[in-house]
């Protein structure tokens, strides 16, 4: 099977399409697929490590994506379409989808283009609607595949005519996360961080929506000696200035010890999450339209063991099994500071609900996400349910 794949994020570019393109391309290749990548080339050593990938990867000029970029993209998508035998062309984001339906003529490969999910309330203006049905880029043969049941749902309540050809294919996690790094004891010492300290992290950009203000105000709720015993180390880089300078702003006045520790490396970040007692990332509701499609960095803290407090939004509940490989509650402070409050108390069911963060992630792999998305050969994954919590554990919020 010849796959084109064509995405607008890539290494070395940090965030989850620019992930799901490099693990998709990996993992189809692995099941025996010729993945070629079109990738954009943001400055001129973007593509040091590209020898270091099992499949070609072409770059072209550009970085992150702008409305300029439309015509050029499109040249692209038809250049490489006419020069190649392909079975599968894949849009892996939003940027390529009217350049892939304009090309369609150019080939009999089936058409896939992904969405996740933010997309979807972006392009409801009249103008990007009137592009789309112009184009046809949702129609014809073009087959739709969504990153969560959440997104699948959201498309076709917009788009009800390709219900019929989209479905949801859950994102993976990769082998990168099970595997050990630093020992939990020397990375704490590292960071100055005593064994008896309840250590919560969370990796997203510091944005509104990612909720990083729910999670600092549900802190400062708790009983004063449960929280200076908290350490809440926060990983990303910077979102909006004014949301992360007023973020910092309380964060310089509370007592509880919070660490704003920036854009870290994935072995640093695996690190800490072996070194944590749980992840956190309370997203919250947006009114410019974002949604928290999925969430990968749920699925990457659970491979390493992390049960999660999250809150039921977007597609995180198909990231997050509630009550079974964390604790899922209302975007609110009370309920935030509530779920913290359980998981920093009580032992045990951080210890269940690791176990069942560990085999959540374990049953969704990219090879699987790949042979379900692309239709290639693979032994059937076993979907075993997650043990949920018995009923005296289970939290109310």
């Amino acid at each position: 099977m010849n796959i084109l794949m064509l995405t607008s994020e890539f290494s070395p570019a940090q965030g989850g399409i620019g992930t799901y393109a490099r693990e998709m391309a990996t993992a189809a290749t692995a099941l025996g697929a010729n993945v070629t990548v079109a990738a954009p080339a943001y400055m001129a050593n973007a593509a040091n490590d590209d020898d270091t990938l099992p499949f070609p990867v072409r770059r072209f000029h550009g970085g992150l994506h702008s409305s300029r970029d439309v015509p050029a993209k499109i040249a692209l998508a038809r250049e490489m379409i006419r020069a190649g035998k392909y079975d599968i062309i894949h849009s892996a984001d939003w940027p390529f989808f009217i350049p892939v339906a304009l090309a369609r003529g150019l080939t009999s490969a089936r058409l896939l283009m992904t969405v996740h999910g933010t997309e979807i309330n972006e392009v409801q203006t009249p103008l990007k609607r009137l592009a789309i049905w112009t184009s046809g880029a949702f129609a014809g043969r073009t087959e739709i595949v969504a990153n969560s049941s959440y997104t699948r749902d959201l498309f076709t309540r917009n788009f009800p005519a390709q219900s019929r050809r989209t479905k949801a294919v859950s994102l993976g996690v990769a082998d990168f996360w099970f595997r050990k790094g630093r020992l939990r004891a020397e990375t704490r010492r590292v960071l100055g961080i005593a064994e008896e300290r309840i250590i919560i992290v969370s990796v997203a950009r510091i944005t509104r929506r990612k909720g990083h203000h729910l999670t600092l105000a549900a802190l400062n709720t708790l009983p004063e000696e449960l929280r200076k015993r908290i350490t809440w180390l926060v990983i990303g880089p910077d979102g909006e200035a004014d949301y992360v300078n007023a973020l910092r702003s309380i964060v310089g006045v509370t007592d509880c010890d919070v660490r704003l520790l920036g854009a870290l490396p994935d072995e640093a970040i695996r690190d800490i999450y072996n070194a944590a007692d749980f992840f956190c990332l309370t997203a919250a509701p947006d009114p410019s339209g974002r949604v928290e499609g999925f969430g990968l960095v749920y699925l990457e803290a659970a491979a390493c063991g992390l049960p999660c407090v999250a809150t039921e939004i977007g597609g995180v509940p198909d990231a997050v099994i509630a009550d079974s490989s964390g604790l899922l509650v209302a975007p609110n402070v009370i309920a935030i500071a509530e779920a913290i409050t359980k998981l920093a108390q009580d032992t045990r069911m951080r210890e269940v609900l690791a176990a069942g963060a560990t085999t959540h992630a374990r049953a969704l792999s990219w090879e699987r996400c790949a042979a379900e998305t692309y239709g290639l050969p693979r032994e059937a994954v076993n979907h075993r349910a997650v043990r949920p919590l018995d009923e005296t554990m289970k939290i109310t919020a």
